[in-house]
């Protein structure tokens, strides 16, 4: 069980107060506190699942509305930034919800400080508010946690792996391949580590998440490129 000021809390920021408190505690709660436990991560994993979905689509209806003009693709753009898992962790720092979450002691000692289970906690959270309540509460908690982000993701460039793509298809018209090396650290706090190769050079990413190891690659095989060039 999490201490009930951590729910006080998380309801203090989000203004809601839940009827279910169970549900909310299970998504507060890190998965490395329960280690072994099969069913209490059998249920973490499905609030966020559900999270995932809620969030999704609350954004995409919120992008959907707000910028009429757009192509499906544009649509696709801004929500990859906003649903990513570091516009996650940011959400809940900038927001105090991090300190809501029940985490084991030795989390941070890792050199993956924004570790992607962060993120699925988050999203356990959507997951349990959708439940206690219904989908337009949900969507209203989680549209005013993102406040102004949604209209300022417009001016994200693009990411590395979009333009190490645009840079070796004009070169030479092959795309970049991306292989998985191997995962290290803790289940809960996983370290990725992926290898990029293009235009007959390589170079090795590291990240919370293999996307993030695959734009780190991407990042370091561009400056490589460059020096090159």
């Amino acid at each position: 069980m999490i201490a009930l000021d951590c729910v006080t809390k998380l309801q203090n920021i989000i203004e809601y107060k839940f009827r279910n408190k169970d549900l909310i505690e299970v998504a507060l709660s890190h998965p490395g506190l329960k280690k072994g436990n099969k069913i209490f991560n059998k249920n973490f994993e499905r609030l966020e699942f559900l999270g995932d979905r809620v969030l999704g689509l609350s954004l995409s209806s919120a992008l959907y509305e707000k910028f009429p003009a757009d192509s499906d693709g544009d649509l696709a753009t801004r929500l990859a930034v906003l649903a990513g898992t570091d516009f996650l962790i940011n959400v809940a720092k900038k927001t105090k919800i991090l300190d809501c979450f029940s985490i084991p002691k030795d989390f941070f000692v890792s050199v993956n400080k924004n570790s992607s289970s962060i993120a699925d906690m988050l999203e356990a959270v959507f997951g349990s508010i959708f439940l206690d309540a219904n989908f337009d509460t949900a969507r209203r908690i989680i549209l005013k946690l993102w406040k102004d982000d949604i209209d300022n993701v417009a001016h994200k460039k693009k990411d590395s792996k979009s333009r190490l793509q645009e840079i070796t298809q004009s070169a030479s018209g092959e795309l970049p391949t991306y292989r998985l090396i191997k995962i290290t650290g803790e289940a809960h706090d996983p370290i990725f580590e992926i290898e990029v190769t293009a235009r007959g050079m390589s170079m090795i990413g590291y990240g919370n998440s293999k996307k993030n190891a695959e734009l780190d690659a991407a990042d370091r095989l561009m400056k490589k490129l460059k020096g090159i060039n």
